[in-house]
């Protein structure tokens, strides 16, 4: 059963060619979460809380990992349709850079699968 369209970037490592449709639950979830993430506050019409908009909530404000921890549950929770399908877990570091620290956000899903997103 065909859920959802492909809409990986050419650039992305994972995207595959000659894809327009996909039938893997996880690549969903995945995706859903990616656009939960990258998607700034605001940008979306008639849902003006989509977004986590990492860059700016935690450079501006300053906050623990706990506060992204949160934040980042709450979009999945809110925006992913295939988050009662998958357990998962949200895990956030910071470690010093030699500009300004560096944030690494992973996220462990079913045990399975993992990706990171680094912000710097």
């Amino acid at each position: 059963m065909n859920n959802d369209l492909y809409n990986r970037n050419t650039s992305d490592p994972n995207y595959l060619d000659n894809q327009m449709e996909m039938e893997d639950t996880l690549e969903l979830f995945k995706q859903q979460i990616e656009s939960c993430l990258f998607t700034p506050k605001t940008s979306v019409m008639g849902e003006v809380n989509m977004g986590a908009s990492l860059d700016e909530f935690i450079w501006s404000f300053r906050t623990s990992a706990d506060d992204i921890n949160f934040v980042v549950n709450q979009q999945i929770q809110s925006y992913c349709t295939m988050a009662r399908e998958f357990p998962y877990v949200v895990n956030t570091q910071f470690y010093a850079g030699t500009i300004r620290d560096i944030a690494v956000l992973n996220i462990e899903i079913d045990n399975r699968d993992r990706f990171n997103v680094i912000i710097s």
